[in-house]
């Protein structure tokens, strides 16, 4: 806990630091590197559970990808980067194919291919997300991230002292429907005093405190969603976390994987 307490302590408020300043490169430079770290997590936790991943593929695939975001920046929803986009997907799959050519266990590269290409959707294409995400502004950032770590913080303690009802009993079993709609209730009282505190209103940039309301929830229920989806990676591969890089909090993509839902479906919600 203690741990848990000093990573929080030290990384918040230099990331909010970062993220408010004009030029993103330090935040994009923060998500990149997260990316790769989850990438290498994600192989690594596959390997565990007897499935090779083309690591040094999905990781070029990041880099592809982030060359594409970084000259169409100005328009998350351009059709050159959609074009962009295909040419990545495109390519990946002309190398499996050319790959499969030479192997000896078709099941072994059908696999490979199945649980790579999940990897660079997963964690490539929704992570880069939150590029886009900053790119809608600083403020707007930080209440994103603001909402998952209250609701994560939230569910984690509603759940472990009122938790009777198990949420997803065969997926993640200490999840509980108490801790889901605690955490909600949590993140719902903090961001509704941050909105009315002065001084931490930037953290809120949105005048209908209805529409808040809206995005708060909809997004405790998308990084609810992408925690789960990671619980059910991780029991399939038989690990508890998906790495010990983070003294009490796991790994990185222990960290990442609300996010990599919550963010996609924030994007959506700015886009309507």
């Amino acid at each position: 806990m203690i741990g848990r307490l000093l990573i929080a302590a030290i990384f918040i408020p230099v990331f909010a630091w970062l993220t408010t300043l004009d030029n993103p490169v330090y935040y994009n430079i923060i998500i990149a590197a997260s990316l790769i770290a989850g990438l290498i997590e994600f192989s690594v936790m596959f390997k565990r559970g007897g499935i090779k991943i083309f690591t040094s593929l999905n990781i070029l695939v990041l880099l592809a990808t982030l060359i594409s975001l970084h000259q169409f920046r100005s328009d998350i929803f351009s059709a050159g980067l959609l074009y962009r986009a295909l040419a990545i997907l495109a390519f990946y799959i002309v190398f499996i194919i050319v790959y499969s050519l030479f192997a000896q266990d078709v099941k072994d590269i059908v696999q490979r291919f199945v649980f790579s290409f999940f990897g660079a959707v997963y964690i490539v294409f929704l992570g880069s997300s939150l590029f886009f995400v900053r790119s809608i502004g600083p403020y707007n950032t930080l209440f994103l991230f603001a909402v998952v770590w209250f609701y994560d913080s939230g569910a984690y303690f509603i759940g472990s002292k009122f938790g009777k009802r198990k949420l997803s009993p065969y997926i993640s079993p200490k999840k509980t429907i108490e801790g889901l709609v605690g955490g909600i209730i949590v993140t719902l009282l903090i961001i509704t005093a941050l909105k009315y505190i002065k001084i931490t209103s930037v953290l809120v940039p949105y005048d209908n405190i209805g529409y808040v309301y809206v995005l708060v929830i909809v997004l405790c229920l998308a990084a609810q969603a992408g925690d789960l989806l990671e619980s059910m990676l991780k029991r399939y591969c038989g690990v508890k976390d998906s790495s010990n890089l983070l003294m009490g909090h796991g790994g990185v993509l222990d960290k990442l994987d609300s996010f990599l839902i919550a963010a996609p479906v924030y994007l959506l919600l700015a886009a309507l």
